[in-house]
């Protein structure tokens, strides 16, 4: 493989390309200690020095990002992807953490439920969950064990929006409908409790 360009980013890093294609970022100290130079060819050796150098940046990348946050398996990739590894690398990184049970999509997904479940709407914990890159299969089985109320929790937010912004009234009922569809509460829901609550 023909290093056919190095790019400078910022400061500190370079983009490397290989045949024309992008590959990855690196240090100008790693560039030296491997010895990469433009239109030069790149051996079997110091290509796989390049590439177990990626993977364990991308672990470490990868721990560190969860140690500040939750993500599901997805999110990990994106955020990996961003910092421009190559793909192989980032499926290796992820699984190495999901080895040692760092990432684990059900564990999110009943993590989330328990600290979002009581203010919104199965519809809008789908969704969000799916955007997460979680399966709707792994998400419905998860569902299953949980006492959702959806009605309960619809009430508690409808009471919740009153002390905030005043009783249901004639004149507000269409917008008060509107939020809570909005939210992905069922209709029937919230009609009867906003004619339950209007004043």
């Amino acid at each position: 493989m023909i290093i056919s360009r190095l790019e400078e980013i910022g400061k500190k890093q370079v983009r490397l390309f290989f045949d024309e294609e992008k590959y990855c970022l690196l240090y100008h100290n790693e560039i030296r200690r491997l010895g990469l130079r433009e239109q030069e060819e790149v051996d079997q050796k110091v290509f796989a020095e390049l590439n177990a150098l990626l993977l364990h940046r991308a672990k470490l990348k990868a721990m560190s990002l969860l140690k500040y946050q939750d993500r599901t398996k997805k999110e990990l990739k994106e955020r990996l992807a961003r910092l421009e590894f190559p793909e192989f690398i980032i499926e290796d990184a992820v699984s190495y953490v999901e080895s040692f049970g760092y990432i684990n999509d059900e564990a999110y997904i009943r993590r989330y439920m328990e600290y979002k479940a009581p203010s919104k709407s199965r519809l809008q914990i789908q969704r969000e969950l799916q955007q997460k890159g979680v399966s709707i299969q792994l998400l419905e089985s998860v569902w299953e064990e949980y006492e959702y109320q959806e009605e309960d929790i619809l009430e508690e937010q409808l009471q919740k929006r009153i002390r905030q912004k005043g009783p249901v009234t004639d004149g507000n009922f269409q917008k008060n409908y509107g939020y809570f569809a909005r939210k992905g509460f069922s209709s029937n829901l919230i009609l009867n409790l906003l004619k339950k609550y209007k004043q």
